[in-house]
């Protein structure tokens, strides 16, 4: 039972920090182009297209949406609104959510037909 409340805290966090305004949502449906190139510890990484632009941004999603999961989404973005100032931190620019509840980062901005 304390799993399930402490999960819905950081749901209710992001959901929060969203509807504020302090981190800026896309929709999901926005994106195309998706193609994955990577994998980290919590996730995948997916490159993506927005709307109309040619340029690339990195989708970074999470494996088991759990407690420890949501716990780590809520710290890195924390730590992302903390570093945005400084020009060698990968940049932080909203989340996004697919029809699957997955949350998604959006971060890196790749180089128009980078093929990285």
């Amino acid at each position: 039972m304390q799993n399930n409340e402490n999960m819905d805290e950081w749901i209710n966090w992001i959901e929060e920090a969203i509807s504020k305004k302090h981190i800026k949502y896309y929709e999901f449906e926005d994106f195309k182009n998706i193609q994955e190139i990577g994998y980290e510890a919590f996730g995948k990484v997916f490159r993506a297209n927005w709307k109309d632009f040619d340029h690339y941004l990195a989708l970074k999603s999470f494996y088991n949406f759990n407690n420890i999961t949501l716990k780590e989404i809520v710290h890195e973005l924390k730590i992302q609104r903390d570093v945005d100032f400084h020009g060698n931190i990968i940049r932080f620019y909203g989340i996004t959510k697919s029809d699957s509840d997955i949350y998604f980062f959006l971060m890196a901005k790749f180089e128009k037909n980078d093929k990285k």
